[in-house]
C-alpha cells in the first residue's frame, strides 16, 4: 500500500512539474480608477497606484488561464463635477475612500499564434474574461454608506510580448463590473433600481511583467521555434 501511494505522490508530481512548463507568474503595476455615480463617464478619473500578482497557465498557442490579485484604492467627489441632473451637489456634495483587494479568474484568448518563453520578441494582442470577488479593505464616505464585499465580472484587452526564454511582459487596460452600487457610497441616486445601471465599475491600467521558472531544455516541437 505504501509503494502504491507513494506511486501516486510521484506520479501527481510530476504532472504538476510538467504543467509549469507552460505556466508564467509576475507581477502587475500601474493604476486603478473608479466609475459610478459620481463619476459616471470620466476614465482616468483620480487613479490610484495599483499592484499585484499574476498567474498564467497557457493550454495552446491561443488560449490561456489566468488568475490576478490586485490591490486598488479609490476615491471620488461630486465636487469635481458638474452636473445638471444632480443640483444638490455643491449643497449636500458625497464623496468617498474605498480600498479593496479584487481576485479573478479569467479565460484568456490570443489574436495571434504566442507562447511565452519559445520566441524572442514574439507578441500578440488580446482578450481575457471571467469571473471576480472583491474584499473590501476600508471604506468611508459623507453618505454613511460603506462598500461591502462583492462578486465583479472582470474583462480586458492587452498586448503580451516574449523578451527572452524566461522572462514577458506586456501592457493591460482591465474593467470591473461590480455586483454593487456601494463603492462610492451613493445608492441609487435616480431613484430607479436597476442592475444594470446603478452598479458601480473600477478598472486597472498599466504594466506587467512574467517570468517562467521552469525552462526545460527540450521543449515540445509544437511550441518550439
Amino acid at each position: 500500500m505504501e509503494k502504491i501511494i507513494l506511486s501516486i505522490f510521484i506520479s501527481i508530481c510530476i504532472q504538476n512539474i510538467y504543467a509549469q512548463r507552460d505556466a508564467n507568474v509576475g507581477i502587475f503595476v500601474g493604476t486603478a480608477y473608479y466609475m459610478g455615480d459620481i463619476n459616471p463617464n470620466k476614465h482616468f478619473y483620480r487613479p490610484r497606484p495599483s499592484f499585484g500578482v499574476i498567474y498564467r497557465y497557457n493550454f495552446n498557442k491561443r488560449y490561456a488561464i489566468r488568475a490576478n490579485g490586485y490591490y486598488a484604492n479609490l476615491s471620488g467627489s461630486d465636487l469635481d463635477f458638474i452636473n445638471d441632473y444632480h443640483p444638490d451637489r455643491y449643497v449636500n456634495p458625497a464623496e468617498f475612500s474605498t480600498s479593496l483587494l479584487d481576485a479573478t479568474l479569467q479565460f484568456e484568448f490570443s489574436f495571434l499564434p504566442y507562447m511565452p518563453n519559445t520566441k524572442k520578441w514574439n507578441y500578440t494582442p488580446y482578450i481575457s474574461g471571467g469571473i471576480g470577488y472583491s474584499t473590501i479593505l476600508s471604506s468611508s464616505s459623507t453618505t454613511g454608506e460603506s462598500a461591502l464585499p462583492h462578486f465583479t465580472l472582470p474583462f480586458s484587452i492587452g498586448l503580451k510580448l516574449t523578451i527572452n526564454k524566461k522572462v514577458s511582459t506586456g501592457i493591460e487596460w482591465e474593467f470591473r463590473k461590480t455586483m454593487s452600487d456601494r463603492i462610492d457610497g451613493v445608492m441609487n441616486p435616480s431613484g430607479i433600481e436597476s442592475i444594470i445601471h446603478n452598479n458601480d465599475w473600477y478598472s486597472f491600467a498599466g504594466i506587467f511583467i512574467t517570468y517562467k521558472f521552469f525552462n526545460f531544455a527540450v521543449d515540445c516541437p509544437a511550441y518550439s521555434d
